[in-house]
């Protein structure tokens, strides 16, 4: 039983190592590009005397991460054109159970640097109309659907969560001046960016991600102090084992329990993937549809 839990969890995880990379060049070339009005001259950062332009920039992105980002996003063309081939559709219902069971097995610090979730859900539309597509013909029985689901039923009840923001500064005394500036209608993100000493989420504006309520991977006091805000409220100083910590409530999302019918779905692709045990991959379907791209002669 307990191998089987690991196995069925795995799943979410393997799709955090390409979200955190694909996705994010995604937000990160779209709000380069955003601006139409922009010039390739710009100067995007000065080092001495030395500019470098926005044209610079994009050709390092290009060169560093060009192929990825647009295999990618033909891989999500084909899976697109693939569901209108073979009568294929994603539900929202779906697909909120998939992004709901995903944010639940994150990591707080994972979660600080996801892109946000319109890309992240069209990613996770992209993998499930991969899954149906490879395993429309494999057949489960009722009897095993039913008996996984009640053996792994803890993967199915997603607690309440709470999306924070943080400000972490190493004395009593930090903190305070935080509040004060808080007080006189400073920016908790521009704030976490500048004052907050955890560098991962200081990065990310002190964004710390969903943490259940019944988190362990974050200090009790924290969850304790966010089950007190309302959205859009920040906390008093709590003491932490790094210094002080200020958290701000974005929203609190409600608990869900899922029923077997609702995630039948679901566990019969996760079942019959294990059963075929081959790779899952988009550019599999590559040669149904006529593809030429920047990168040659698709393969």
């Amino acid at each position: 039983m307990i191998t089987e839990k690991k196995r069925l969890k795995a799943k979410p995880l393997v799709y955090i190592i390409g979200f955190l990379l694909i996705t994010n060049l995604f937000t990160l070339i779209a709000w380069i590009v955003k601006d139409g009005n922009q010039t390739s001259s710009e100067v995007v950062a000065t080092v001495g005397d030395e500019d470098i332009s926005r044209q610079d920039w994009l050709h390092a992105i290009e060169l560093r991460y060009g192929k990825e980002v647009l295999q990618q996003l033909v891989n999500q063309s084909v899976m697109e054109q693939s569901a209108d081939k073979y009568d294929i559709s994603v539900s929202d219902q779906e697909l909120e159970q998939e992004f709901s069971m995903l944010r639940s097995v994150l990591n707080v610090y994972d979660q600080a640097s996801m892109p946000n979730e319109e890309v992240l859900k069209e990613q996770l539309r992209t993998e499930i109309i991969l899954e149906k597509l490879i395993t429309s013909e494999v057949e489960i029985s009722e009897e095993e659907l039913q008996t996984f689901y009640e053996e792994n039923s803890s993967l199915y009840s997603i607690p309440a969560m709470y999306r924070l923001s943080q400000i972490v500064v190493s004395t009593e005394a930090e903190a305070n001046q935080v509040m004060e500036e808080l007080d006189n209608d400073s920016s908790f993100e521009a704030l976490a960016r500048e004052r907050s000493v955890d560098e991962t989420t200081a990065s990310q504006g002190g964004l710390l991600g969903y943490v259940p309520e019944n988190s362990t991977s974050v200090d009790e006091q924290v969850v304790e102090a966010a089950n007190g805000l309302s959205a859009g409220e920040w906390s008093d100083p709590i003491a932490v084992e790094d210094g002080f910590t200020i958290i701000f409530l974005h929203e609190t999302t409600d608990g869900v329990e899922f029923s077997f019918e609702e995630v039948k779905g679901r566990i019969e692709r996760q079942l019959a993937i294990e059963q075929l045990n081959v790779p899952v991959t988009a550019e599999s379907f590559w040669e149904e549809f006529p593809i030429s791209w920047f990168y040659g002669e698709t393969e």
